[in-house]
């Protein structure tokens, strides 16, 4: 399944991330909310699957949204520091791998609360 990452770094003394996940019908968005202004550690991580279009895909109980779980925030902090290091944005490593395993991630946490 092809696919592309956006990653839109936060503004300077923001406590929000923007991540967006492009496939051929559907995108994913991703909000991050850290604790502090300038601080990496997360509060909160909300997914929202849409729609080309922009309309949000509701979940099997009817939100919009999901929120990652706080156990699964090291994990996702892990993913999220290969993705926007130096030898990723220089391609030194090896890009698609990383993506992937980020996308899989998202993926299968997305996966018990939408009906496929």
């Amino acid at each position: 399944m092809k696919f592309t990452v956006e990653i839109t770094r936060p503004e300077k003394r923001s406590n929000l991330g923007y991540k967006t996940i492009y496939f051929t019908a559907f995108k994913i968005n991703i909000i991050e909310r850290y604790s502090s202004k300038g601080s990496f550690n997360f509060h909160h991580i909300i997914v929202k699957l849409r729609t080309v279009e922009d309309e949000i895909i509701n979940t099997k109980t009817g939100a919009g949204r999901i929120k990652i779980e706080e156990s699964d925030f090291p994990t996702y902090g892990r993913l999220v520091k290969a993705l926007t290091s130096y030898e990723f944005r220089n391609k030194l490593i090896d890009r698609s791998k990383t993506e992937d395993e980020f996308v899989n991630f998202i993926l299968s946490r997305m996966a018990w609360h939408y009906q496929l």
